[in-house]
């Protein structure tokens, strides 16, 4: 007789590539998640995974029914969701995935309100900057920041806009002269994003748009990153208001150029269009809505320019 668990185990140890992380995965032993590849392998009656000291691979039959096994699971999970519409009070299981900063910032605070209101929702959240698949990444609800193209095939609640302030510590202003225009820059060390390939900034003013190139001896890949070596004083970065507004208000950072704007955005909560999407994950997006509307409290006595 098929046992479902050990499906359960075989895919959790192909997703993690390794018995030990798999097991870790799922809160049981090694042993037994080997065991359970290894009964499994003897029900089937067919080699599901090449195995080595360092490290796994699926034969062609295990590859096949990989691919069968996160289909029955998705279904499950569905089925699931399903019956969740029935139940007087939203329960279920939330997954999240959201930029570090954002939410150790923003998104904790409000997934803790949210859990002391619907205390029947369980929530797990992924931290991570890099865009998760809602497709094959397992997540309900992702967090981002996007254009418009990139979410034709989600459903996109904008929670609130994205905006870009300049800034530096009092410290490096100490040592070298603000700004007065785009071009000023030139003559700064700048902290720029690893993902701005090309050291650009692009800024917008009642004179009209202006590009200027930057660099400097840091980059970072995610907004904590530039923010703390900003804060540090180690030069003149563009943060997101989320990030730096608190600090712009506390003195810790000063704001720069504020006649000029940076490129904007949208922040988004997305989610795959479902009619059967289960009612904790609605429940969820529009708690979201609620907290950031009407606009981002973060950015509240900071003033943009009108271009």
């Amino acid at each position: 007789m098929l046992n479902l668990n050990e499906f359960t185990t075989f895919v959790a140890i192909a997703d993690a590539g390794s018995f030990s992380s798999g097991a870790e995965r799922l809160g049981i032993s090694r042993p037994l998640a080997t065991k359970h590849v290894a009964d499994l392998e003897q029900t089937l009656g067919v080699k599901l995974m090449h195995r080595s000291t360092r490290k796994i691979g699926l034969t062609p039959a295990g590859s096949l029914f990989y691919e069968r096994c996160k289909r029955l699971m998705s279904d499950a999970q569905h089925a699931v969701r399903e019956l969740e519409q029935f139940r007087a009070a939203p329960g279920g299981h939330v997954k999240v995935s959201a930029a570090i900063a954002f939410g150790r910032l923003h998104l904790i605070p409000v997934i803790t309100r949210f859990l002391a209101r619907y205390p029947g929702i369980t929530v797990e959240l992924n931290l991570t900057d890099k865009f998760a698949d809602l497709i094959t990444g397992g997540e309900d609800v992702v967090i981002r920041t996007a254009c418009e193209p990139r979410l034709l095939s989600l459903v996109a609640r904008p929670l609130a806009p994205w905006r870009f302030v300049l800034c530096a510590a009092p410290a490096y202003l100490a040592r070298h002269p603000a700004p007065q225009a785009p071009q000023d820059l030139a003559r700064h060390n700048c902290i720029v994003y690893c993902s701005n390939a090309q050291g650009e900034w692009r800024f917008r003013s009642a004179r009209g748009d202006e590009t200027v190139r930057v660099r400097g001896n840091f980059k970072a890949n995610n907004a904590d990153g530039v923010l703390q070596a900003t804060l540090a004083g180690l030069g003149v970065a563009a943060i997101t208001t989320m990030a730096a507004a608190e600090d712009i208000r506390a003195g810790r950072l000063v704001r720069l150029l504020p006649d000029y704007v940076l490129p904007e955005g949208v922040m988004y909560a997305s989610y795959l269009p479902n009619p059967t999407m289960a009612n904790c994950v609605q429940t969820f997006v529009r708690f979201l809505e609620a907290a950031f509307a009407p606009g981002p409290y973060w950015e509240r006595d900071l003033e943009f320019a009108k271009v």
